[in-house]
């Protein structure tokens, strides 16, 4: 594929902090981030079939349509959607004179705020790395930790 796109490979909140729409902001900022830096047409991600509240986030909230089932994606042989969210509509937005990279509903005072609710922005365990397709250069997507059951990984925010 030539057309600049991106890719989220996991998207991880705290599990106190979740049901708070910040999966949604960060989703949000990373898609513009991918238009301002790489002129992004498009974002793409994988997501377990059984993953109905992440899928939900997906589809209904920030209009990622299913492109195709990847047969036993994961590890435990689990199928994945293949998603892509149209990135055309944001950029016209971004176009537009007098648009905040936050937005209306957050100041950039609140940026280190939300940055420290996130625990992780990596590949999760079990998952596959690279499709072949991409030179290896990106790692598939997990989930959102936001609708998952898997385990919290340590709050690091408490480490000093």
């Amino acid at each position: 594929d030539d057309v600049p796109h991106g890719h989220i490979t996991s998207l991880a909140v705290k599990r106190s902090h979740r049901r708070l729409g910040l999966a949604q902001k960060l989703m949000d900022q990373a898609s513009r981030a991918m238009i301002e830096n790489f002129n992004a047409k498009y974002v793409s991600l994988h997501v377990r079939k059984s993953n109905r509240a992440a899928l939900h986030l997906y589809s209904n909230t920030l209009k990622f349509q299913i492109s195709e089932v990847e047969p036993k994606y994961y590890a435990d042989g689990e199928d994945a959607y293949a998603m892509k969210r149209n990135l055309t509509q944001m950029a016209d937005e971004l176009q537009k004179p007098g648009v905040r990279l936050w937005g209306s509903e957050a100041p950039p005072s609140q940026v280190t705020a939300v940055t420290g609710l996130v625990e992780k922005l990596t590949v999760q365990d079990g998952e596959k790395e690279g499709d072949g397709e991409s030179g290896g250069e990106s790692k598939e997507m997990s989930e959102v930790s936001e609708a998952t059951e898997s385990t919290d990984v340590k709050d690091s925010s408490s480490d000093s």
